[in-house]
């Protein structure tokens, strides 16, 4: 069961992390106009605080489930407004405007760390997207099951690192061919795919029904 959790985390964990959005211009920023450290710690805050949102989401799903069967439909559809408005928020963003926000943030390690995770904090409705997704993942966490809470959020966090690491190792490889052009197809693709994800999940319960949480 314990195992199940943390494989489940990890492949979650993975997944929520793939669209480059905000947190992903900057650790692109900062592993292509300083080095893999900087970037790679931009990366383990940015999952700390992914582990304080899924937190706050499974705890919330556990509360409000019963409801969430009443409103399913509600919930899917929020979750998918939620989502659309993330991929367009994403899609029409501009890196040159990200890199110069975050232009003046440290390149420390632990500098890094710390100002990756206050930004991505500052962000409470990444919390929303996770309780749509853990809804309808049928994830929750309960005061009764620590080992179970423990065991997915490691896993879960491990995910989210695993895709920060790999996105660094990559950009590190290739920093010095990048340009703008580049980071803006980035945010056009994945603020695309998040969109296309919605819309193929809506087309997909509306041919199969809703799935039972």
């Amino acid at each position: 069961m314990l195992i199940n959790l943390l494989l489940k985390g990890l492949f979650i964990g993975f997944i929520v992390s793939l669209p480059i959005g905000p947190m992903g211009v900057l650790i692109i920023q900062r592993t292509a106009n300083a080095n893999f450290k900087s970037g790679f710690f931009t990366g383990v805050g940015v999952a700390l605080s992914d582990i304080v949102w899924a937190t706050l989401a499974g705890f919330s799903v556990s509360f409000i489930i019963s409801y969430i069967r009443t409103y399913q439909s509600y919930v899917q559809i929020f979750g998918g407004i939620v989502l659309i408005i993330l991929g367009l928020t994403i899609f029409f963003s501009h890196p040159a405007n990200d890199i110069e926000k975050y232009k003046r943030k440290g390149t420390k390690g632990f500098q890094s760390l710390i100002s990756a995770l206050l930004i991505a904090l500052s962000n409470p409705t990444i919390a929303l997207t996770y309780i749509a997704i853990f809804a309808g993942t049928n994830t929750t966490f309960s005061i009764d099951n620590p080992f179970g809470y423990v065991s997915f959020i490691c896993g879960f966090f491990l995910g989210a690192l695993g895709w920060w690491t790999a996105l660094t190792i990559t950009i590190n490889h290739f920093r010095h061919h990048l340009n703008l052009r580049v980071l803006w197809w980035f945010n056009k693709i994945s603020g695309s795919l998040i969109i296309l994800i919605v819309v193929v999940s809506t087309i997909v319960i509306l041919v199969k029904g809703n799935p039972t949480i």
